[in-house]
């Protein structure tokens, strides 16, 4: 997959029948796999390119202002998972204000007509663009017939009378609702994280934890669960045709971890709480290393022990049940 964050730097002429999907992707949910499917059918059928049109931060973070919006993909996260889907071009665009007080039909005629020359755009039935988020379906329709191009609107996917969402899917990890998500998300829900440093702790009681930044990616109600662990090697390359690539590997899949997500009372209380996980059987270093953190089964409530040996018990009690529960999903 291309990554181009630069229009100026498609060049148009080199792919006549380029379908674009519209639209934010965060937690590539089953809506939006649907989209995807749509445009690289039709990018087959047209002998063409796939693309997607998004950006690089949440439109929240400029619009409202707001610092961190909870996220179900950060951007290295989606990009991952577009990668996986199989599209050709991402489009990822910086979200800014000038950019937000566009008008509809000049972000149409500006992106998918001047610089991108598109086939065909698809949208979902919720996909908003323009200022104010003021375009819809039914002006897409209408600017397709005035600039020449098709249009394709995806109908919303409904599981148990409710209309799949990113939004309702972050309700759903926030409460602890993680099957009900993985339904919506087609996979169980995992969040991608950055090994930072830690006080070492752990590593005193003897069950060294890696501390994680998840970069703003929602994360289940605190406590102790179940999970699995994939150190991967992430990285954006520069080309000189102006593209990006995501280049990934996979070091050591499905790892059975432990997950501690909260404030850590015992220790004295953080102000807020703080992932880490205890990878099961596993003596390397992950200093530095990406990870996706596959959230399995909540084990217990996050409680406050009278001091490390009581702590430490109690942990190898949840490396007891957390292993017992992983020999279930094997069997």
């Amino acid at each position: 997959m291309n990554i181009i964050t630069d229009l100026s730097h498609f060049e148009k002429e080199r792919c006549p029948n380029l379908v674009v999907a519209l639209g934010n992707f965060d937690g590539l949910h089953l809506g939006h796999l649907k989209i995807l499917e749509q445009i690289k059918t039709r990018a087959r059928a047209l002998g063409g390119r796939s693309a997607v049109f998004t950006f690089r931060e949440h439109p929240q973070r400029v619009l409202h202002q707001t610092e961190n919006p909870p996220i179900l993909t950060s951007m290295v996260h989606k990009l991952y998972l577009l990668e996986q889907s199989g599209i050709d071009f991402c489009f990822l665009m910086d979200f800014t204000v000038s950019f937000s007080k566009k008008s509809p039909e000049d972000f149409v005629s500006e992106v998918f007509v001047e610089h991108l020359g598109a086939r065909e755009v698809c949208m979902g039935f919720n996909a908003r663009f323009g200022h104010d988020r003021s375009g819809d379906g039914s002006l897409m329709r209408k600017l397709a017939k005035r600039f020449g191009f098709e249009f394709l609107e995806v109908p919303p996917v409904e599981m148990e009378n409710q209309v799949l969402s990113s939004s309702a899917i972050r309700a759903l990890v926030c409460s602890g609702r993680l099957e009900e998500a993985a339904r919506w998300l087609g996979r169980r829900y995992s969040f991608f994280g950055t090994v930072v440093g830690g006080s070492g702790r752990g590593a005193g009681l003897g069950f060294p934890t890696a501390n994680l930044d998840p970069h703003n990616e929602v994360l289940p109600p605190e406590g102790v669960y179940a999970v699995w662990v994939k150190i991967l090697e992430c990285q954006l390359v520069n080309h000189s045709d102006g593209t990006l690539t995501l280049e990934s590997s996979v070091e050591r899949d499905q790892l059975e971890a432990l997950l501690n997500y909260g404030k850590r009372p015992t220790f004295g209380a953080s102000q807020k709480p703080i992932p880490e996980v205890h990878v099961l059987d596993y003596e390397g270093s992950l200093k530095n290393r990406t990870v996706e953190v596959t959230v399995g089964k909540r084990l217990r409530e996050e409680r406050i022990f009278a001091d490390e040996r009581a702590l430490g018990e109690q942990i190898e009690r949840d490396m007891e049940q957390g292993r017992a529960w992983f020999a279930q999903q094997t069997s």
